[in-house]
């Protein structure tokens, strides 16, 4: 290494090696420095050592890359640390007057989803009592507020979840094994895409492809253990119907009968929720 002298400052010509105790081998680079402590700082000195990152040396005296274990590590506790909970506090119980007015409406919402029933099937096999009505009318009622409880989402939830289980119903109808999870789960995320969730809504499309009328059957006799209610004339084994034709006529009159019933719900909603003091009903349409 050459060294000028001028106006007592030390100029240092290149190249220049760095000490390659740190490093996995000699590495030289081109400076120029302005005075002899410019060069001191490239020194290192204990503290530099102590500094220096184990990974990095690790990685290149054992040639694996615990960095990339690390990350591993931090993941999984991380993921396991959240089965603990957010550590958030319980709700409040709702007022006395709220829980008065979701017993009406729930009550009300189902006598009046059971007498169209009764009206409708005198005449016509579309029977309105499904389970789904269950978890309906205790978002409605129960917690009006919440944007899943909204006019639009129980419609467009309905509607949508509805139809993606007629898909499965007519596509896999035979295999209902598969098509029960595959109606589930698409309709999940066809809502949740659409920004249109509503947790009834996987029951809709779950009741798509699970029942259907006895009636879609021109041999099967729908009567004894198959069959969960003689009054409403509906199998639990929708993989019976034999033709596409079957499924699909047998999918509309579950997907009507969901309609019919959320629209009788959502009158009783807005006459009933509304007689909250506090808070109206709906919070939105759309």
């Amino acid at each position: 290494m050459r060294a000028h002298h001028q106006a007592g400052a030390v100029w240092h010509a290149s190249p220049l090696k760095l000490p390659s105790r740190s490093y996995s081998s000699p590495v030289t680079i081109g400076v120029e420095l302005s005075s002899t402590e410019d060069l001191e700082k490239l020194q290192p000195t204990k503290e530099d050592d102590s500094s220096l990152s184990p990974n990095l040396i690790s990685c290149s005296t054992s040639g694996r890359n615990p960095r990339s274990t690390n990350t591993v590590r931090q993941a999984a506790g991380t993921y396991f640390r959240r089965w603990k909970g957010a550590n958030q506090k319980h709700p409040p119980r709702s007022p006395v007057y709220k829980a008065a007015l979701a017993w009406l409406g729930c009550f009300l919402s189902i006598l009046l989803v059971g007498a169209i029933f009764g009206a409708i099937t005198r005449h016509f096999s579309v029977p309105l009592m499904l389970a789904s009505f269950g978890p309906t009318a205790a978002l409605l009622y129960g917690s009006p507020s919440l944007p899943t409880a909204q006019p639009w989402n129980a419609m467009g939830g309905t509607v949508m979840s509805g139809v993606v289980g007629l898909f499965f119903r007519v596509v896999l109808g035979d295999k209902a094994w598969l098509a029960r999870p595959l109606s589930v789960a698409t309709s999940v995320a066809v809502l949740a895409l659409t920004a249109t969730p509503f947790p009834p809504g996987a029951a809709t499309a779950l009741l798509m492809v699970t029942i259907a009328p006895q009636n879609t059957f021109p041999v099967y006799d729908c009567q004894g253990d198959s069959c969960y209610n003689n009054a409403t004339a509906w199998c639990i084994f929708s993989e019976m119907e034999t033709t596409y034709l079957h499924r699909l006529t047998g999918g509309c009159r579950v997907l009507l009968a969901n309609v019919i019933g959320q629209v009788g719900m959502l009158v009783v909603a807005q006459l009933i929720n509304n007689f909250d003091p506090v808070e109206g009903y709906p919070q939105r349409w759309l």
